[in-house]
């Protein structure tokens, strides 16, 4: 017996059902999964990014933050200004 990676049903292990008790839970698994590769205009504004030069340490990290995850909270600034050398 195996369990489901996505329900946390029990099924019998089969060469065909391996991780998975059905086949729609192995669809649902994979329509639910986050993706592993960031979209090439995120790259492109991080290669943006490395070519601007920012006043601060908190600067750099809110707009990493803008083009990675957008979707999270603003990054609260630090207590004292981080130094951002420039690359020379």
């Amino acid at each position: 017996m195996g369990t489901c990676d996505y329900c946390g049903n029990r099924f019998p292990l089969t060469r065909a059902t391996r991780k998975y008790c059905t086949p729609r839970c192995k669809t649902n698994a994979c329509l639910e999964r986050k993706p592993s590769r960031i979209p090439a205009a995120n790259v492109r504004a991080l290669y943006d990014l490395l070519d601007e030069e920012l006043k601060s340490g908190d600067a750099l990290r809110e707009r990493l933050r803008r083009i990675i995850a957008p979707e999270r909270p603003p990054i609260p600034p630090s207590p004292e200004d981080a130094y951002v050398p420039t690359m020379d």
